[in-house]
């Protein structure tokens, strides 16, 4: 399978360029590289919002070091505003619920499906990333949600991104490769070339999540490179 790498001028190309992102901090970690090559872009955060009851704690949130959700999500939404204007990317939150804060999905997919839809006619970009959906569920329902709604818009193009830090597990990204081809989407790898001084600057800005996921600082998420697939969506295969 042929492999081709994204420069800075091709990512001209893709403007206005959009990254899907379920959580604050997964476009950085797993896209940085590709912000930094395309500035102006767009990050659409999906799982911003705050439960109704903001003073719960849930073990995640209290790993990272917060005392309720309400001061997580806020430490979060102020490490992902920096992180971007490191990037020079705009951010969109959708504010649906975390899977940590939601007992269960109301309205489900039919909901996230329409809201992105809505936004990515909003924005018309020229291309748009989103998780290969990779061991969270919400990454894995953002994923199954935009390669079922791609085909809606042809003339965009469209790629997954291998989530950092869950591409460390590689049978998950065969398994989910394999969706994609059973899909009909016929992915191609792609490789950036891109400026990691700019994406280090903005992985420092999650210092929460390190807390979180056992790290001292951001090298475990820039050692793992960041790799992407071409999507081969039409509306032939609706």
């Amino acid at each position: 399978m042929p492999s081709h790498s994204i420069t800075r001028d091709l990512a001209s190309t893709m403007d206005p360029l959009v990254v899907v992102s379920p959580h604050y901090d997964d476009a950085v970690f797993s896209c940085g590289n590709l912000l930094a090559l395309a500035p102006g872009s767009t990050v659409v955060t999906v799982y911003t919002g705050l439960p109704e009851k903001a003073d719960i704690l849930t073990d995640w949130d209290r790993r990272c070091g917060f005392s309720s959700a309400r001061d997580a999500m806020q430490a979060r939404a102020l490490e992902n505003r920096k992180a971007l204007g490191l990037l020079h990317a705009a951010g969109i939150d959708l504010e649906f619920l975390d899977s940590q804060y939601a007992r269960r999905r109301e309205n489900g997919a039919d909901l996230l499906s329409d809201t992105l839809a809505s936004t990515i006619t909003q924005i018309q970009p020229a291309a748009v990333f989103f998780p290969l959906g990779l061991f969270h569920e919400d990454h894995i329902n953002v994923s199954d949600v935009l390669i079922t709604i791609c085909h809606r818009f042809p003339i965009i193009h469209w790629f997954v991104y291998e989530d950092i830090p869950y591409r460390q597990q590689s049978q998950r990204v065969v398994q989910r490769l394999s969706k994609l081809v059973e899909s009909g989407v016929g992915p191609t790898p792609i490789h950036v070339k891109g400026m990691p001084e700019y994406k280090a600057k903005a992985v420092e800005a999650y210092q929460s999540q390190f807390r979180g996921l056992g790290y001292d600082d951001g090298r475990p998420v820039l050692r793992q490179a960041e790799q992407y697939w071409r999507l081969h969506c039409s509306m032939d295969l609706l």
